[in-house]
């Protein structure tokens, strides 16, 4: 079932007093119109605008970037070695991450390290999920397949936000099985002087997988597509193939398989052909929606982000903060045939000195009036494709691998001789493939971090390409190095005395 929309403009007001951002304190949520807890939903239209809070925190604003309205996709990029700040061009909202300057300082760069929004959507989500299963609102009968709806969606937000902060401040589960400290699970409602420790990641997934596979199975989530911005069935499933990927062993790949392979067989979603890929990431493309499974959406001036969202810091004709690294993209440089070359544009005149006539520039943040309004990428399907892959081909399914990996391939590029067969299928094409499709959306420096792979910005100061020069540890290093993991923010630490830092930032 679709719920009903309420436009955005109409219901600001509503949502913003619904549950209020913690401030100081990421776990002191004020309760709606600053009633008690236990009556802040009291009916559906409580709950809707709840709802609304919710993807707001998840979206973030202008203000409050630490997550995905700007910080998610710059960590998850800059930190690894397919992207870079653009030192000589750039407003330094990308510096940090690049450089690796990290601190116990609330700041990093001219934002916070993505914590607070993450936790401010799991408050929003915990009340939410607790006022459905109450079942005391007024109208919770005649609107039960509503509340249901909206309550799976909060399980599925709870999990992404936690899988998010598990994979920045934890150690990957496939590095110690999930022994390491992770993120602090909360799936209730906390009062302010409650002061929960860090979970161990292991702990972490059990939530999150708990959270994602109660969602499914309730059959609540909306199956449709046409519910833009808003979790669906297969955004749920999406997700879950993903951080089962993350988490690695034969069990999980092999879930991760079966849960791709539903979606590719029986979701609505197609993959872009050449001829639409460089275009379709345009919301307003009529091939847009064929494999965007989820998205944030940005409906006008009134909800994005300004000049301090991602796609503002990847337009040359914005910040510039963000580009390839000259080795990526060399490496798509290798195939002219390849349509994904069609997301890379050149800067301004400025530039010129530095790029000559390469495009080192993204442009998977499309809008023609304003690339401000674009929509931002969440899951899509060409993902899916390439984490079956990788789990078929770990599984020794190589008959399920190569049409699974040649469905990307000749949807990206009319070089026939690219495709692969079960002769000459290898990990390191798939993962090639995987940073050639996923560029600039967040994905890279988790990939590296999971498989256990070295991050080499570049080892040579002398042939570095387009990067500036870096502190030694910065310019190659792995997941044992104390910086592949980040400092949690002191202000958190001061609000909360049990949250313990992560090693080499001091107590």
């Amino acid at each position: 079932m679709k719920i009903k929309r309420i436009l955005y403009r109409s219901a600001f007001v509503a949502a913003a007093a619904v549950l209020t951002s913690c401030g100081t304190n990421w776990l002191d949520e004020s309760p709606n119109n600053a009633v008690d807890a236990e009556g802040a939903i009291k009916n559906v239209s409580d709950l809707i605008n709840a709802r609304i809070g919710m993807y707001k925190a998840f979206k973030g604003t202008s203000d409050l970037t630490d997550y995905y309205s700007q910080q998610m996709f710059v960590y998850g990029d800059v930190h690894g070695d397919d992207m870079q700040y653009n030192n000589e061009f750039g407003s330094n909202r990308a510096g940090t991450y690049y450089y690796m300057e990290y601190t116990t300082a609330s700041s990093f760069g001219r934002t916070t390290t993505p914590w607070q929004s993450p936790y401010i959507t799991i408050g929003r989500a915990c009340r939410i999920i607790e006022a459905a299963e109450a079942g005391t609102m007024t109208d919770a009968e005649e609107s039960a397949a509503d509340i249901a709806q909206i309550e799976a969606e909060a399980k599925v937000l709870r999990a992404y936000c936690l899988f998010d902060l598990t994979r920045i401040y934890g150690k990957p589960y496939t590095m110690d099985g999930g022994e390491s400290l992770g993120a602090s699970v909360v799936t209730t409602s906390l009062e302010s002087t409650e002061k929960p420790v860090r979970s161990s990641v292991k702990d972490c997934y059990t939530q999150i997988l708990k959270d994602l596979n109660d969602a499914i199975s309730s059959n609540a989530l909306y199956e449709g597509t046409d519910d833009t911005g808003y979790i669906n069935v297969w955004a749920a499933k999406a997700l879950l193939v993903r951080v089962y990927l993350t988490m690695g062993g034969t069990e999980n790949l092999n879930n991760a398989l079966i849960t791709a392979q539903d979606i590719i067989t029986n979701s609505p979603y197609t993959l872009w052909t050449p001829s639409q890929y460089a275009t379709a990431w345009d919301k307003r493309s009529a091939a847009h929606g064929n494999e965007m499974i989820f998205e944030i959406a940005i409906s006008g001036t009134n909800d994005w982000t300004d000049r301090n969202g991602i796609s503002y810091l990847c337009d040359p004709d914005g910040y510039g903060d963000v580009i390839v690294t000259k080795s990526f993209y060399d490496m798509m440089q290798s195939d002219p045939q390849d349509a994904r070359n069609g997301i890379l544009i050149e800067g301004a005149d400025n530039t010129k000195a530095k790029f000559g006539d390469a495009r080192p520039y993204i442009n998977k943040f499309q809008d023609a009036a304003d690339t401000r309004l674009a929509n931002l990428p969440m899951l899509r399907l060409s993902e899916v494709y390439l984490s079956a892959a990788e789990a078929a081909l770990a599984l020794n399914k190589k008959d399920i691998a190569v049409p699974l990996l040649n469905a990307i391939i000749s949807n990206r590029t009319t070089d026939a001789t690219k495709l692969v067969t079960e002769g000459n299928i290898t990990d390191e094409r798939i993962a090639t493939e995987r940073r050639k499709e996923l560029v600039g959306e967040g994905q890279r420096y988790f990939d590296l971090l999971r498989r256990g792979e070295q991050i080499v910005r570049y080892t040579d100061v002398n042939n570095r390409g387009w990067h500036d020069i870096l502190a030694e540890d910065a310019r190659a290093f792995d997941r044992n190095s104390y910086k592949a993991y980040p400092a949690i923010p002191q202000y958190e630490i001061n609000a909360n005395k049990n949250i313990q830092q992560n090693d080499g930032y001091g107590k």
